[in-house]
This record gives structure tokens, C-alpha cells and sequence, in this order.
């Protein structure tokens, strides 16, 4: 397998970076560094190239964010400043001094003509770009940090959560704020809009997804433990599936009505997860921690699952991936006695994939070798030698029914095939009957991977077809 061509390479700096965003144009990632740096560059499979290097900031760069045409990038610092900068040039297009009274937190893009900052002491304001980018409307009503603002396009409705634990709704358009939700009795790290604007999770700090249903702000409906620490970042996929980032350095797949966790997208080896987004093109998630290193991760597979016949056979590679992920659902239904052991991303540093009674089948094993970027001492970026860092990804267990027609418990002996995905039609059984000993014909490389992405793609997509209930389930998320 070739790794390289798996996904871009990882991008590593010098100082830590605090957060990431994808333009909604084009392949291009930005990335805030503590130095008060932001670095943009262009991504790709074949390699990454920087576009700017710059220091809009006397103090760390906390928060970034594209504006809705791509063209331009908004960010925010430590020293109460936020600016715009022209993506073309790297110029300089706004900048506000002394925004707040407090250090900026967080800067949200809402529309073309308003931008949204949040403080470290609770303070939310909204500024219209069209009049000298002067604050439209001031707010106050928390008493911790903004900790993460979503907002809800159809209903004008701009949310924020806060440390304080509660959860404040605005009116962009109102000098009041339309709703603020009781006390959580925890710290709101984060925020999405799901399940077509009818709910709202929150990230909490004791690792629970707090539920709210759009309208009934007043305190939460339904709650979802699961991670064993806090939830830092929440990136929505579909209305039904998001990504988590925890401070544990995973990154969760979770179901939500009914809750799963379905699977681990990414991991940044128990270093707190800052900042988990997604592309414009919905191929790449990007995350960045306290390893100094925004990391890419595939998740295109999920929103990929009506490939073509010609890409199939141009991806023939790929199955041992689906193999490895294949197993670890076999091991959760207990079809394998033993767990193997697997250490895959898609990028395996060299681990072997075995399977009981079958030493022949594996992934391939390479290095995942960390794009390391020139630059000048200060600029906080690493100096161009490469390090060969491995990221690893792991692949939890998950309840399936991957067969068009369910097995007798008998049968399970013969479901362990050497591929991990049960027979395909080739079963070597043999009896007098002449009847039996005609087989099917073995299924080829692309139509065996065609199967199997689909089979992986209805664990995804539950509406799909229903999944076997009782399975195992991530019992060491």
C-alpha cells in the first residue's frame, strides 16, 4: 500500500498550535500558533505547499475562521485584537485594537455582514463589516470564557456556550439575546447543530454529550456519557453522525438517535485534542493538539460510499484496510476468539492484521513520514528535516449486519474467512450431490472491495439498513 497516497501529509511546527480551519472554497488549511504566527497552506496528496507565513498578532493567535467566499480570513488574540487578512496576498484587510476588555477567545464568520468575538470573561459581540466593522451589538451575559459559537443560518440564531455551564441564544438581528439555558452544573466546551436544526449537542467537560432540543433552551432532554474525559471540539459530518475531539487524543465517530460511538477517525496519543474540522470537499478531517502538528485524517469514505465501478478498480489497494476494519467487527460479534492486534490508519507502521487458523492475511507497512515546512527560526514552524513520526489510527469494534441474509451459529466457523468478511460465495464444501458441487463464480478483487465499502458504509449510515441489536460496544471509549 502506498501511504503517501493515502492522505496529505501532517504539517509540524515548532510551537503548539491552537487552532485550524479549512476554506469552504478550496484546499486550503490555516493554522494559529501560540507565537501569535498563522501559516496557510495549500494541501494535497501529492505534497503541501505554504502560501503565507505571517504574525498578524503580538500575542497567540486563538481563533480563526475563513468567511463564507473563502477570499478572506478572520482572526483573534490573546491581545484583545481581530483582524481580516486578503488570502491572495496575505495583506492586511481590518484590524480592530482593543476590541474587548478582556483577551479574545474565539471569532465565528456568521454572514457576509457580520462576525461574531467571545472573550475570556463572558463577553459576546457582534460586529457589522460593513460599517467600519464597528460593533453592532454588545452582550454580557455569562461569566466564564466563550468557549465555542454555531450558527443556525435559517433561524438567524447565533449559540454560544461558555464556561460558566450555560448555553446563550441570540437573534443576530436583536440587541437582546433570545434565550440563555439554566446551568449545567459543567463547563459547555463546545457546540453543534444536528438532525436538521431540531437538536443541539454540547461538549461537556466530564466527557457527556448534552442534548438540547431546538426551542426547549431551558436545560437539556437527553444526555450521552461515553468519553472518558472532556469533549473539546465537536465536528459535524452528516444530521446524524459528528466527530469529537476529546482531551484523551481521540478522535470519536458518534452516532446520535441512537447514540453510538461508531468508530475512532484519528489519534494524537493521549495529547488533548484543541481543534477537529472538516474539508470543503467532505474528504479530510484536520486536528491539531499539543504535539505541535495539525494531522489529516480520511474520512471520506463516509459521505463516499456510491463509488463508481472505475474508481473501485483503481482503489483495488485499499482492500486491506476494509479487511482490518472488517475483523475488528468480526471480533466484536465474537465470529474471532481472539482480538488481534491492530494498529491502522490507513498508514500502518508495520503491525501485522492476523487472523486465527490464517497467517497470510495483513495490511501493508510503511512510514507515515510528517511534511516538515522551511522557515525561519522565529516563524515557529519546524526547519525542513523530516522526522518520520507514525500517526496511528484505531479501528473499534462495531455491531453490523453485513450479510444480506443472517447466519446460523453453526455456520460462524465458516464466516472467519481469510479475508475477514465471511464467505463470498466460494465455500470449498463438497458433497455427492452434483447440484452442490457447482460453485459460484469467485467474485474479483474490485467487486469483493465493492461489497465490503458497502457493508462499511451501512455501519455509517444506520438509515440504511438496521443493524443487529445486543452487540458489543465500545467499552474502552
Amino acid at each position: 500500500m502506498d501511504d503517501n497516497a493515502e492522505r496529505p501529509k501532517s504539517l509540524k511546527f515548532k510551537e503548539p498550535v491552537i487552532d485550524v480551519a479549512f476554506s469552504p472554497t478550496s484546499d486550503l488549511v490555516a493554522s494559529s500558533l501560540i507565537t501569535g504566527h498563522v501559516f496557510i497552506h495549500q494541501y494535497s496528496l501529492t505534497g503541501n505547499t505554504r502560501q503565507h507565513r505571517l504574525k498578524p498578532h503580538r500575542k497567540s493567535c486563538r481563533s480563526l475562521c475563513f468567511a463564507g467566499d473563502g477570499l478572506s480570513l478572520y482572526t483573534a488574540s490573546k491581545d484583545k485584537s481581530w483582524q481580516s487578512l486578503d488570502i491572495t496576498t496575505g495583506a492586511e484587510l481590518t484590524r480592530v485594537e482593543e476590541a474587548h476588555d478582556k483577551a479574545i477567545n474565539i471569532v465565528k464568520y456568521v454572514n457576509e455582514q457580520i462576525i461574531a468575538t467571545g472573550d475570556e470573561s463572558g463577553g459576546l459581540k457582534l460586529w457589522d463589516i460593513r460599517q467600519n466593522n464597528k460593533p453592532a451589538f454588545t452582550f454580557k451575559e455569562h461569566v466564564d470564557y466563550i468557549s465555542d459559537m454555531v450558527f443556525n443560518s435559517d433561524k438567524r440564531h447565533l449559540l454560544a456556550t461558555s464556561g460558566d455551564g450555560c448555553m446563550s441564544i441570540y437573534d443576530v438581528r436583536k440587541s437582546k439575546p433570545f434565550h440563555v439555558s439554566e446551568n449545567q452544573d459543567d463547563e459547555l466546551l463546545s457546540v453543534a447543530i444536528m438532525r436538521g436544526g431540531k437538536k443541539v449537542i454540547v461538549g461537556e467537560t466530564d466527557g457527556v454529550l448534552g442534548i438540547f432540543t431546538y426551542g426547549q433552551f431551558d436545560d437539556v432532554t437527553d444526555r450521552f456519557p461515553g468519553h472518558p474525559q472532556s469533549i473539546d471540539s465537536i465536528c459535524k459530518l452528516t444530521e446524524d453522525l459528528c466527530v469529537t475531539g476529546s482531551s484523551d487524543g481521540l478522535l470519536r465517530i458518534v452516532q446520535l438517535f441512537p447514540h453510538k460511538l461508531v468508530g475512532v477517525a484519528g489519534d494524537h496519543k493521549s495529547l488533548p485534542v484543541e481543534k477537529v474540522v472538516l474539508s470543503y470537499d467532505q474528504q479530510w478531517l484536520a486536528s491539531c493538539s499539543h504535539d505541535h502538528t495539525v494531522h489529516f485524517w480520511d474520512i471520506g469514505y463516509i459521505f463516499n460510499d456510491g463509488a463508481s465501478d472505475e474508481d473501485e478498480d483503481a482503489d483495488v489497494n485499499g482492500d486491506e484496510k476494509l479487511d482490518a476494519q472488517a475483523m475488528a467487527i468480526q471480533v466484536s460479534k465474537g465470529i474471532v476468539d481472539d482480538e488481534p492486534e491492530i494498529d491502522i490508519d490507513g498508514l500502518s507502521d508495520g503491525s501485522e492484521l492476523r487472523v486465527r487458523g490464517d497467517p497470510e492475511s495483513g495490511v501493508d507497512s510503511s512510514d507515515d513520514e510528517v511534511d516538515i515546512v522551511d522557515s525561519d527560526s522565529d516563524s515557529g514552524e519546524s526547519d525542513g528535516s523530516d522526522n518520520g513520526d507514525k500517526l496511528t489510527k484505531h479501528i473499534d469494534p462495531v455491531s453490523t449486519n453485513a450479510e444480506e441474509e443472517p447466519t446460523d451459529a453453526n455456520d460462524n466457523e465458516d464466516a472467519s474467512d481469510s479475508d475477514g468478511w465471511g464467505s463470498w460465495g466460494d465455500s470449498d464444501d463438497e458433497g455427492n450431490d452434483t447440484a452442490a458441487k457447482r460453485r459460484k463464480p469467485k467474485p474479483t478483487k474490485a467487486e469483493k472491495l465493492k461489497a465490503k465499502r458497502a457493508a462499511l458504509a451501512e455501519l455509517v449510515n444506520p438509515d440504511k439498513k438496521k443493524r443487529a441489536s445486543g452487540a458489543s460496544f465500545f467499552a474502552d471509549l
